[in-house]
């Protein structure tokens, strides 16, 4: 995937990382959360979810490591705000459960 601009893939409505993801991952409820896991968000309402993390901690204390315009990358507490946005949850492969 290149780069993305803010309006990356908006005018087309065009879930282009979405379905890169369901190709190549196992995709997991989003309730079955475990570290290692790929979690996609969708940054605004109605928007296409471009926005991918690594989940390295789960639970009470629940984290991941995502890039972040300015600042790098960097591990992020996943707050309410943050946990609200999460769309899909994929397994590498490999790595799923069971």
């Amino acid at each position: 995937m290149p780069a993305y601009t803010s309006d990356w893939s908006e005018p087309q409505r065009d879930e282009r990382l979405w379905r890169a993801l369901n190709e190549r991952m196992h995709s997991k409820a989003l309730d079955s959360e475990a570290c290692g896991d790929a979690i996609l968000f969708r940054m605004r309402d109605r928007s296409v979810a471009k926005h991918l993390g690594i989940q390295t901690q789960i639970g009470t204390e629940a984290q991941f490591v995502h890039a972040y315009c300015g600042h790098g990358v960097v591990e992020t507490v996943q707050t309410a705000p943050w946990q609200r946005r999460i769309v899909a949850r994929f397994a590498f492969p490999g790595l799923e459960e069971g």
